[in-house]
């Protein structure tokens, strides 16, 4: 509650104004119990309560000093007007269709963590088993993109979900995944054929494959290495496609494991090849690499937020993209990619969850709230609130007070996994989702 916050008649309402119900969830009808009014029906559904008196916030409103209300002395304060029966079953009823939103938006959460743990088993799997059985290996990699090229190829809607359940010494495998799951994100988005998603999902999946050659002391560096060091780094493309050569890994996955960190302007390695000696396939799993890289540094205090990342990515390393990849990436993630803090118009703090990556711009945003508990958290779909709600600023994690980032809990691992709704059912959401 801010400090200068005030009671006031209802009367005194006026749109603009940054108010806080002092009502439970359910005695109202409103995403939240604070918020600014911006339109009438707002002001008729605040009288429709038949409260007389309600907490108002002026640090937080948008008003002319001039239209300030009038204090109410609480002393005088009386006993609110009860709510008539129709009022009262019309809000009742509109919560309870919130709370059953809410619940079933939890469902489709644990229902893709669970599915991105099955498949980080099966990256575990990979790589342990690329050199002692290999056909096994690739037919288990192919079943893998499969389940996940479904979920583009066979959805009206695609949702990419912040997961948010990890192990512990998982990031090798995470990483893969993510990078996999995104460059086949981008893949669908850019209208890529069937054949050509899953092809750029197998190279994703192998293109760190030669790190099983590199030292754990070089890959687990958190200070910069030597150079010396970076050399030896360097080496894991090389080492990947002699690996993948005697696997058998498609010739086009060999090509994205060798190429996948050079650039488009020439500045990248091993060859320092450019422009359109660098074919699509692996300017996606290279822009994918980049932003999972950036999200999820090996010191996870220079990692970025998703929001940091790609605008670091836009703004600094554009040439080092092909441009129609960086803006489908833009397009499909959105501004405020999952994992991102954000602050919402009417002045919450909360965390996206999930994009629909069709609606970038309107995520569903775990919204922090003192007076619910956390595991009971509000998640607010912001495509079905209408434009009186919207994204005003992303912020660092760092800046949060304790209270509001221990209920939040930004991961300092963000990774993501994708649902959908099916084309052929039309039911949501379908069993066969990634």
């Amino acid at each position: 509650m801010s400090d200068d916050s005030q009671l006031i008649a209802i009367d005194q309402l006026k749109i603009g104004m940054f108010i806080k119900l002092d009502l439970s969830w359910f005695e109202h009808s409103f995403p939240m119990s604070s918020f600014k009014i911006t339109n009438q029906s707002q002001l008729n559904e605040l009288h429709a309560l038949n409260l007389k008196h309600v907490r108002y916030i002026p640090s937080k409103s948008d008003l002319l000093s001039t239209s300030a209300p009038n204090k109410v002395n609480k002393q005088t304060l009386t006993e609110n007007i009860p709510v008539s029966a129709q009022i009262f079953d019309n809000i009742i009823e509109a919560k309870r269709a919130r709370f059953e939103k809410l619940s079933k938006q939890r469902e489709e959460l644990a229902r893709c963590e669970e599915k991105f743990v099955q498949a980080a088993n099966v990256v575990r799997s990979i790589n342990k088993t690329i050199f002692s059985q290999p056909e096994q290996t690739i037919k288990e990699a192919n079943k893998l993109v499969d389940s996940v090229a479904e979920v583009f190829l066979n959805s009206n809607d695609t949702v990419m979900h912040l997961i948010q359940q990890t192990g512990a010494n998982e990031e090798l495998y995470f990483h893969t995944l993510n990078v996999s799951v995104l460059a086949m994100m981008l893949a669908s988005e850019m209208k890529c054929t069937e054949a050509q998603i899953k092809s750029v999902g197998l190279a994703a999946l192998f293109h760190d494959l030669g790190k099983v050659n590199v030292p754990e002391k070089i890959l687990n560096k958190t200070e910069p290495l030597t150079k010396p060091e970076q050399n030896f780094f360097e080496l894991h493309t090389q080492y990947g496609v002699d690996v993948g050569q005697k696997a058998g890994l498609p010739s086009i996955v060999l090509e994205v494991i060798e190429n996948h960190h050079e650039h488009m302007d020439g500045s990248g390695y091993p060859k320092k090849i450019k422009g359109d000696a660098i074919r699509m396939p692996t300017r996606i799993v290279t822009i994918a690499n980049v932003y999972d890289n950036l999200c999820n540094h090996i010191d996870p205090s220079q990692s970025l937020t998703p929001h940091e990342a790609l605008s670091l990515m836009y703004a600094h390393k554009r040439a080092q993209f092909d441009p129609s990849v960086m803006a489908t990436m833009i397009k499909s993630l959105g501004v405020y990619p999952p994992g991102t803090i954000v602050r919402l118009s009417n002045e919450a703090i909360g965390l996206v969850m999930n994009v629909n990556v069709g609606k970038p711009l309107r995520p569903r945003v775990l919204v922090y709230d003192a007076d619910i508990p956390k595991e009971d958290a509000i998640i607010l779909d912001l495509a079905e609130e209408g434009s009186d709600l919207s994204i005003s600023a992303s912020i660092r994690p760092g800046v949060l007070p304790k209270a509001i980032f221990d209920y939040l809990n930004p991961r300092k691992r963000v990774n993501y996994y994708f649902d959908s709704t099916s084309k052929k059912s039309g039911n949501h959401p379908q069993n066969g989702g990634a």
